[in-house]
């Protein structure tokens, strides 16, 4: 993945805090809550027909207790997930945000290209590009030897 893709995954997580954990768990709490809603009514329905005789009052009543701990157990995680993906989005961001994406850069890019002439400046700018790439190429061979 090249590093505007990146940047813009990144910049959406951080945004929204989305990942697949967070979809998985909205999903889970859509089928948990539907279940409990369910289950509740089942449960209603054999409390109020059998007054508290415990038969299958019971059972429904425990799947429905069973059922309503998982949902919340679904909306922790899901939270969890959103937070923790909006966390490592942001640092990701912080840490590797592309340095040509830059809004005082490139401001200062525009301002010089219009001051000193666009025919003048671009030559320069992509020259300047090339060799920034190449010397960072460079020094990351190096850096690698190294190890």
């Amino acid at each position: 993945m090249n590093a505007l893709n990146r940047y813009l995954k990144n910049t959406a997580q951080a945004k929204t805090g989305l990942s697949a954990a967070v979809l998985i768990g909205y999903a889970a709490q859509v089928l948990l809550g539907l279940t409990t809603a369910i289950l509740f009514l089942i449960a209603v329905f054999f409390a109020s027909s059998e007054w508290l005789d415990f038969g299958a009052t019971k059972t429904a009543i425990g799947m429905f207790l069973a059922f309503a701990v998982l949902l919340i157990a679904s909306v922790v995680w899901t939270n969890t997930a959103k937070k923790r993906t909006r966390e490592a989005a942001e640092h990701a961001l912080h840490t590797s945000s592309p340095i040509l994406l830059s809004p005082p850069l490139l401001t200062a890019g525009l301002r010089l290209g219009s001051s000193v002439g666009w025919r003048r400046f671009l030559p320069a700018a992509l020259i300047a590009a090339l060799a920034t790439g190449v010397a960072a190429e460079w020094t990351r061979k190096r850096h690698r030897r190294a190890r």
